[in-house]
């Protein structure tokens, strides 16, 4: 019997993020953004892996949202953690700098639709985590953007935990007491 249920449940589970929700990023003027200093890499190349680092982390969110629904993200500006200074260089690589006054910041508008593609609530986020340092994080290894993809962990744990953004893991839990 207990097979049956574990091999019951990990069917809907495998089934159920298949028709998750997704996201969809649109990006500013990049060569405006405050701070995405490309350092010794490529500038295009840098931008390009930015963005899909960037996106990886807003499909993630997505996916954590019931079936159907969708997050539309309109990034206008970043500011990267730390700071890069021109001249320094450690191994063939600029340095970028960590220090409490080079915080990371976003700002970007978001819109977040049901299924029948009704709004459900949008609005514009200005991020800022000034406490980037001294905060406890585990590195996700799905970007090198750790201290920003925090960030942005943080605020959609926010926007679940107030009621803003519905999610399939706080009704699993709701409903499995």
């Amino acid at each position: 019997m207990k097979k049956i249920l574990i091999a019951a449940l990990l069917c809907g589970l495998y089934s159920s993020a298949a028709s998750a929700g997704e996201a969809k990023v649109i990006w500013g003027k990049l060569d405006e953004f405050t701070d995405i200093h490309a350092g010794s890499e490529f500038k295009e190349r840098f931008q390009e892996r930015l963005t899909k680092e960037f996106e990886a982390v807003f499909s993630a969110f997505a996916k954590k949202l019931p079936d159907g629904y969708e997050l539309n993200i309109d990034v206008t500006d970043i500011d990267l953690a730390g700071d890069a200074r021109p001249g320094q260089w450690m191994y063939g690589q600029q340095i970028r700098v960590m220090r409490e006054i080079y915080w990371p910041r976003m700002n970007f508008s978001y819109t977040l639709k049901n299924a029948k593609q009704e709004i459900i609530i949008s609005g514009k986020e200005e991020l800022r985590d000034m406490d980037y340092l001294h905060r406890f994080r585990i590195p996700s290894g799905n970007t090198t953007f750790e201290f920003e993809e925090k960030m942005l962990q943080d605020w959609f744990k926010k926007q679940v935990l107030a009621g803003h953004f519905p999610s399939r893991e706080v009704k699993a839990v709701v409903t499995s007491q």
